[in-house]
């Protein structure tokens, strides 16, 4: 069932409904109603019946235990209005609720703001905890280790680091990483922090007082777990090993979730995914080897041990250099047949099986309870990676999981990666099968929450994405109360060369950007759909515009309509470098790629204009696609209007997502790709505006960025 709304309330179930659902029912009118508790407790605020409507459905979806598919638009108040329902309920029948992001932003907006000020306004009382993975936390046990071996090994690790982490311990809260207060290399922080398979949890000499178990003992008793979306997965994964059972699933952010299931829950052999077991097993740099330390082992023991791990190794990464020089031959990536992923699993797995049994066997010697936990937690990495191998051996041809390799380009300074190497993946094709199968029973219920989930208001591809079909759950879609009508404009010409057309499309594209950012009094992003065309722009621009190209060595000032359009551009800087830059300047220009299309809130005048180059389909090569596709036409489907244009337009809705983001917000969307007017598929993508329509005329947007703003 798809319902779509434009005001007024959502009629609740038919069936008589029981005490607590009514006494939460008369609490969400309270809290959300106009002159409620949240119109006396926030200044300014404006009352907003989608709100209210969004509330009771998520509550009317806890009552039927059911999945809610709910799509919301900005400035509807997504957050407040699946929190106060879930809490409610929650604390009345003693449940726990778990809420998933896809972004750090969201969850410290939740954690700094929605949940306190909920804790205050609330008519219960509730708890709540942030939940993070194991990485995030310092070992403590493990720091003493390495303050014992940086000692007398400079080379391998940082002193003055290990000596500041030190200190810093004793005064640290959580011994989280986010709480930092000095600069610290990667490298460190992994020698000192928590790694799941060589934790003893409360058989630790610590006595669970560590960082790491306070914080599960505050996890275990919390009433509201927030966490993202990977942790979620990962939990998955081990069984719901980590955290406590949740009756109530919020998946916030939601249009990203099958992609992420898609490589949370496949399986992975490279470099990157076993270099820090070998090291751990054999050392690095002459320091830090497990087997040289297993002193209850004799010395012929050890060194038969360590001679087998490292013809182990030896055979994978010539596994992995196979598929890198053999199998992609040039290619970024590939398709891979089952008899190809069998003839380079072969090649390893049953010296890696007999390694693993020489790990049991010394790890029943080892007397030393601390090497012995950190023995079996290699252990069990070792059988991940082979229980993992022996299920792709054992898949049919007709297993709806995807093969394939892909080239991983140098990162590090590690020997192996020094010229490029490969990654073997097994990736779900229709993560939303595992999703229905394996995530959604173990909650009562699941509520899938963003500002954009549907086509046009259709569910469909949605729901075959996200496993949520018609009998499952239904679907709910809420219009932004901003009046868009007024504050936005819409401007896609139809004379642009198009894309395929690089040369003329990449001039068309300068030729429209300067005149618009010129005339902007704001800030003004323009989004790519690759790096290619990013560096195009920005090269061009910088070239012909009367602009200054932003540095990491300037300082951050607000710019006046007098000086130069300050200009910069992903890469050269952090995520969040560039945002924080791009806030501060008032009258800048960003040339962004993937992640500034969503997750980016900018309000005000700082951003004024997104500029959309090209409608962002996907790379038609990408073999999870392919595979898709494949799958698709199979079934007599037209993949292109069941996927790719469903797909694009989501992307599309998150990019002018960018823009208005309050009521005083006002902004143009320029969409720069003449399909859009040419194509027979641009409808669907012009139908999706919160406008009735775009204009071709670029002085009438310009004339409309004139106008002061009231």
């Amino acid at each position: 069932m798809d319902i779509s709304l434009n005001g007024g309330t959502l009629a609740l179930d038919t069936q008589e409904p029981n005490t607590i659902a009514l006494e939460v029912q008369g609490a969400i009118k309270e809290f959300f109603c106009d002159g409620g508790t949240l119109s006396k407790c926030l200044p300014h605020y404006e009352f907003r019946p989608q709100q209210l409507d969004m509330a009771q459905a998520v509550a009317e979806s806890i009552e039927k235990k059911s999945i809610l598919l709910l799509e919301a638009g900005t400035g509807v108040g997504k957050s407040l209005a699946y929190l106060v329902p879930t809490i409610l309920r929650a604390v009345k029948e003693n449940q726990k609720v778990f809420v998933a992001t896809g972004t750090k932003t969201l969850q410290h907006q939740l954690m700094e703001k929605e949940l306190p000020f909920l804790r205050k306004h609330l008519p219960v009382d509730f708890s709540y905890s942030l939940c993070l993975g194991a990485e995030n936390y310092l070992c403590e046990r493990r720091l003493d280790g390495v303050d014992t071996a940086s000692q007398t090994k400079p080379d391998v690790y940082n002193r003055k680091e290990v000596e500041a982490l030190l200190e810093w311990k004793d005064r640290s809260r959580n011994g989280l990483r986010s709480e930092l207060d000095f600069h610290l290399s990667p490298a460190t922080w992994f020698q000192s922090c928590r790694i799941p398979d060589l934790c003893s949890g409360q058989d630790c000499g610590r006595g669970g007082t560590c960082f790491h178990q306070r914080a599960r003992r505050h996890i275990q008793t919390a009433d509201v777990l927030v966490g993202n979306h990977h942790l979620l997965f990962a939990n998955l994964r081990a069984d719901w090993e980590y955290l406590p059972q949740c009756s109530y699933l919020i998946l916030d952010e939601a249009h990203s979730l099958d992609s992420i299931a898609s490589d949370c829950l496949g399986a992975e052999f490279s470099h990157r995914a076993l270099r820090r077991v070998w090291e751990g097993l054999r050392g690095r740099e002459g320091e830090g080897c497990l087997v040289g330390s297993l002193h209850d082992l004799s010395l012929e023991q050890r060194q038969n041990l360590l001679d087998q791990v490292i013809a182990v190794e030896k055979k994978f990464n010539e596994t992995i250099h196979w598929f890198h020089e053999t199998v992609l031959d040039g290619k970024p990536k590939t398709q891979v047949s089952q008899e190809t992923a069998e003839l380079g699993l072969n090649h390893f797995l049953e010296p890696l099986s007999e390694l693993v049994a020489s790990l049991k066997l010394a790890s029943r010697k080892i007397l030393v309870d601390e090497k012995r936990i950190e023995c079996e937690g290699y252990i069990k990495r070792l059988e991940r990676i082979l229980n993992e191998a022996k299920e792709i051996l054992g898949m049919a041809p007709s297993s709806p999981w995807l093969l394939w390799a892909e080239e991983i380009l140098p990162r590090s300074k590690s020997p192996t990666e020094a010229k490029g190497t490969a990654a073997f993946n097994a990736t779900p094709i229709e993560p939303g099968e595992v999703l229905a199968e394996r995530l959604y029973p173990f909650f009562e219920t699941t509520v899938l929450v963003s500002a954009t989930l549907s086509t046009g208001g259709d569910f469909s591809f949605i729901r075959t994405r996200l496993g949520v079909d018609e009998g499952r759950g239904s679907s709910l879609s809420l219009p932004s109360p901003f009046d868009y009508e007024k504050n936005l404009r819409v401007y896609a010409p139809d004379h642009l060369a198009e894309p395929a057309q690089y040369d003329a499309y990449i001039s068309d594209l300068i030729a429209e950007i300067e005149p618009l950012a010129a005339g902007a009094q704001g800030g003004v992003f323009v989004l790519c759909t690759s790096f290619k065309i990013l560096d195009a722009l920005y090269d061009r621009f910088i070239e012909t515009s009367d602009s200054e190209p932003w540095t990491p060595s300037m300082t951050t000032r607000k710019r006046s309509s007098e000086d130069p359009l300050l200009v910069l551009r992903q890469g050269d800087a952090s995520r969040e470098k560039i945002l924080e830059v791009f806030k501060g300047s008032s009258r800048a220009l960003l040339f962004g790629a993937a992640t500034f299309w969503q997750g980016v809130d900018v309000p005000g005048k700082a951003l004024e204009m997104v500029v959309i180059t090209r409608l962002p389909f996907q790379v038609p090569d990408d073999p999870v696609l392919e595979a898709r596709i494949a799958r698709s036409r199979a079934r007599g489907g037209n993949p292109f209007y069941e996927i790719q244009i469903p797909h694009a337009v989501m992307q599309f809705r998150q990019g002018l997502g960018r823009l208005i983001r309050s009521h005083r917000d006002r902004g143009v969307v320029a969409i720069l790709d003449s399909r859009v007017r040419t194509k027979p598929y641009g409808s669907v993508f012009l139908d999706s505006l919160p406008v009735p329509q775009a204009v071709h005329d670029r002085e009438e947007i310009l004339d409309f960025l004139r106008k002061p703003i009231a």
